[in-house]
């Protein structure tokens, strides 16, 4: 069992790893619970409001996480259409070893909207601090705010779809698909 002081960290990293994989109400307390090693004591401790806000923490650190990647490639002097294709190619190679793997909020975000106003606000947060670092790499590189804006806006959304698609359809064809659009999106005037 982990020591106290462990016991959030193994919460949060293991209810990541289910949601992810299995969606937010397919997750049940006592299976994060038998996950993590942790006691329930643990869970209601670091988490007064159970469940909703260990998946809030959970999209709140995952998409920290991201965005600070993100923002770290975008911040070098590759162009913003080849991150986005590492990006999109590294989601496919995901998919390809465990068809259980997508975007680490979608599964949560998308039964948020009817589970928990909680989870869908931290989901969205985490969603628009992708848009907004893509957002201002393309005005970094000369583009007007409201156009960088909306293809960011297209792009996270191309992703999130094929992401969907994809891991339905249990192949890469609709993340190959993004990519090309995204690049295209991305394509300096």
């Amino acid at each position: 069992m982990p020591r106290p002081d462990r016991s959030r960290a193994a919460l949060v990293e293991s209810a990541a790893r289910l949601f992810r994989r299995q969606g937010y109400a397919a997750t049940g307390v006592n299976q994060i619970l038998e996950v993590a090693d942790v006691k329930a004591g643990s869970l209601y401790h670091h988490f007064p409001e159970g469940k909703a806000a260990l998946a809030a923490a959970v999209v709140d650190g995952v998409g920290a996480t991201i965005e600070k990647l993100l923002t770290t490639f975008l911040a070098t002097d590759t162009a913003p259409a080849e991150i986005v294709g590492r990006w999109i190619d590294m989601l496919a190679d995901g998919l390809e070893t465990d068809q259980r793997d997508g975007c680490p909020i979608e599964p949560i975000a998308t039964e948020s909207v009817h589970a928990s106003g909680r989870v869908r606000a931290a989901s969205a947060r985490a969603f628009e601090s992708w848009c907004t670092a893509v957002a201002d790499r393309l005005v970094a590189d000369g583009w007007e705010r409201d156009a960088a804006t909306s293809t960011a806006q297209a792009v996270i959304a191309l992703i999130e779809g094929a992401l969907i698609l994809s891991r339905t359809a249990g192949d890469r064809s609709a993340l190959d698909a993004a990519k090309a659009a995204a690049a295209r999106l991305l394509a300096e005037d």
